[in-house]
């Protein structure tokens, strides 16, 4: 038991140094040699724990994914109304700990891998299938069920192409215009009378001032390091 505990949590250490690899070296600048070096072990030490390199972008893949899902997780403790549930998505698919120049770039760099390993193709799959299903769940409470799957199919691709764009740029990647680009999306999708768009405008800010402390707070990095470590 205590030897599968030690093993898993050397695997999440591991995964978070290739992670930090990517970052720093890109894609193809990352060998086993470098995470090691990041993780302070041999590369036998890697090889150990994951067989190749592909298997370890594959942890890599699940290690960024789970963080955002916890993000919107911790989010949701929060919110309180639709309103409230949708931009907590938004913010956490955007909040700064997250979304900047450096882990955009390191994202582009590694979704550039997908399409040549399925088993990063099925997380990326189930990644979008919840984010999307996430949307439309709120959004339901606005639209038929036919718009509402459209409204989220078409807020999902925003939020990707913001990734995009943001790993392809050279200049730092402000968080707080990418929220706003989707405000402007779900003004545009979304009924958008004066009341909404003032419970609207509640709703993101409740939702970024909790982020702010929440998701910054040592007590969340804490339990994204155990969930990440099961």
């Amino acid at each position: 038991m205590r030897s599968s505990s030690i093993r898993t949590i050397r695997r999440a250490e591991l995964s978070k140094a290739a992670f930090e690899a990517v970052i720093k070296f890109g894609l193809r600048g990352t060998t086993l040699d470098k995470v090691g070096d990041i993780a302070g072990v041999s590369k036998g030490v890697v090889l150990h724990h994951f067989k190749d390199k592909s298997s370890l972008l594959e942890a890599v893949f699940r290690r960024s994914n789970a963080l955002l899902s916890e993000a919107v997780i911790e989010l949701y403790r929060f919110a309180e109304t639709p309103y409230e549930r949708l931009w907590a998505i938004v913010v956490a698919n955007f909040f700064d700990t997250i979304f900047n120049r450096r882990v955009c770039q390191a994202w582009v760099s590694l979704i550039s891998e997908v399409p040549h390993n399925k088993q990063c193709q099925r997380i990326q799959i189930a990644c979008n299938e919840r984010n999307q299903s996430n949307l439309k769940h709120e959004i339901k409470h606005f639209l038929s069920e036919y718009e509402a799957a459209l409204a989220a199919r078409h807020l999902g691709i925003l939020i990707d192409g913001l990734w995009v764009r943001a790993g392809l740029l050279s200049t730092q990647v402000d968080g707080n215009s990418a929220i706003s680009e989707m405000e402007y999306a779900v003004m545009k999708l979304l009924p958008n009378d004066i009341t909404s768009f003032e419970k609207h405008r509640a709703a993101r800010k409740k939702i970024e001032t909790v982020a702010s402390i929440s998701l910054s707070s040592k007590a969340f990095q804490e339990q994204t390091l155990e969930v990440l470590n099961q």
